[in-house]
């Protein structure tokens, strides 16, 4: 278990003066996992500091010419699923003269506090959901809690009206340090280039849409960088993507992962974000690179973690829930050194 000391995400934002931005606005159940340091002093095997996963290219580091998408979604072949040395992965997060946390959340409480919202910035009365999606879900703040150390996500085949009027079929839950409401301009937390590491276990189900992603912060639906994307109907696939817009058109490119046996185990997702490149890696293992100038993101963007039902994760076993998105941790790093 862990220790009941102050929550570890308060003490983080607390020391960091530049964990949030405010951008003016111009426009959208497995196991218990084993103790994990919220701030390793090494990297686990050798006691040695870790080395950051992709330093910016002020570092001298020039990454291999990359074709650039030929249209606007390129998706390569998946690549083969990474093997770990360790079945329960922790997280490995650079640290030291040249990288500095700016925000942890070791969900170690009793209650969210003040940084998460539960719901988007643009549909906060009573409940919300991306419709545009053909989301199943309705998500309400009964679907988010905080457990044995862990954030909780829980969706169930409990019937929504929404406000709208239509009724959903399913309740479940999401958290976002986006703007609380429509009123607001600022996010609770945002940065602009960094590494996140979030350490999650998915659900096996299908229809289940398990994500935990980023969103510009200027408060317009683009751009957007998916840290991890699992559909339920297609299990041995995980998947990443960054949309942005490009001449005024909707642009994405996309990662996809073989993985086996995936659901209901404990894995590391990693995004480094530097202003030439994006890069996903799984329990610490790359999976893909976009490297396209025009879709990497350059302005303040915040945190998104839900678990979506239906859509493009396919028809929905009622008989699969309830189901749960379990979070232990997530960590945001940025580059400081020269």
């Amino acid at each position: 278990m862990k220790t009941a000391a102050a929550p570890l995400l308060s003490l983080v934002l607390a020391a960091c003066t530049t964990t949030s931005a405010n951008p003016a606005v111009t426009d959208r159940d497995g196991a218990r996992p084993p103790d994990v340091a919220a701030v390793p002093s090494g990297d686990g095997a050798t006691g040695q500091p870790p080395t950051p996963t992709e330093p910016p290219s002020g570092a001298d580091t020039t990454p291999a010419p990359t074709e650039p998408p030929s249209g606007a979604d390129t998706t390569p072949a998946p690549t083969e699923a990474p093997t770990t040395s360790a079945p329960t992965p922790s997280l490995a997060v650079p640290d030291g003269d040249e990288w500095r946390i700016v925000f942890v959340d070791d969900f170690n409480r009793d209650e969210l506090g003040e940084v998460w919202n539960t719901c988007y910035w643009w549909q906060t009365d009573g409940g919300c959901t991306i419709a545009s999606n053909d989301e199943q879900q309705w998500y309400r703040p009964e679907g988010v809690s905080l457990g044995e150390g862990d954030l909780r996500l829980r969706a169930t085949a409990d019937p929504q009206r929404t406000t709208d009027g239509d009724e959903l079929p399913f309740r479940s839950g999401m958290v976002t340090t986006g703007p609380a409401s429509d009123a607001d301009e600022a996010s609770s937390f945002s940065f602009t280039y960094g590494e996140v590491s979030v350490r999650a276990m998915v659900p096996a189900g299908e229809g289940a849409w398990p994500a935990v992603w980023l969103l510009s912060a200027d408060k317009t639906s683009l751009p957007e960088i998916d840290i991890f994307e699992w559909y339920g109907s297609r299990p041995d696939t995980l998947t990443s993507h960054v949309h942005n817009r490009v001449d005024d058109e909707r642009r994405k490119q996309r990662v996809e992962t073989a993985v086996a046996d995936f659901a209901g185990e404990w894995h590391v997702f990693t995004v480094t974000w530097l202003p030439d490149r994006v890069v996903f890696a799984l329990d610490g293992v790359e999976t893909g690179r976009v490297t396209d100038p025009a879709l990497v993101p350059s302005t303040p963007m915040y945190l998104i973690a839900n678990l979506a039902m239906g859509g493009e994760a396919g028809r929905v076993d009622p008989d699969a829930l309830p189901l749960t998105l379990r979070i232990d941790e997530i960590v945001v790093s940025q580059w400081v050194g020269s």
